[in-house]
């Protein structure tokens, strides 16, 4: 007789890459999907051109700290980090490597017209480079 086995993994560390503001209840929605108690990492990068230096100061979007204060008033320990780069993907697969996260969530847009056929979404290229398991979460 074959029984069900269900391995609960305890995800302690989760990194969440976002481009643009994002409704704090999407997130929420998405970490009740997993065992409780991560601490969750957002992550902006901001493309920088071939011509300016990668050592140009960015700072935070207001934006970014409004979403952290308000998922650490629901209890959700955050951690902001903004960096710089050149290839976005390169930047989200490299701080989940080094930070050794235990999954990225990544929120994704339906492509439309030629994105359709025209090259891959950051979120495939970053499955396909990292180690990670990757959740990627549908947004309309």
């Amino acid at each position: 007789m074959l029984g069900t086995i269900r391995e609960v993994v305890k995800l302690r560390k989760v990194l969440l890459p976002l481009k643009d503001k994002v409704d704090a209840k999407e997130i929420v929605a998405a970490l009740s999907q997993l065992e409780g108690g991560s601490e969750l990492t957002i992550l902006h990068v901001v493309k920088v051109p071939i011509t300016t230096p990668l050592d140009v100061e960015v700072n935070t979007p207001d934006w970014l700290k409004e979403l952290a204060q308000e998922l650490r008033s629901m209890g959700i320990p955050t951690k902001v980090i903004v960096a710089e780069a050149r290839d976005v993907a390169d930047a989200i697969v490299e701080e989940a490597e080094e930070g050794k996260y235990d999954l990225i969530i990544m929120f994704k847009r339906r492509k439309k017209g030629l994105g359709k056929v025209v090259g891959r979404s950051i979120s495939e290229r970053v499955a396909k480079a990292t180690r990670r398991p990757v959740m990627t979460i549908l947004r309309e």
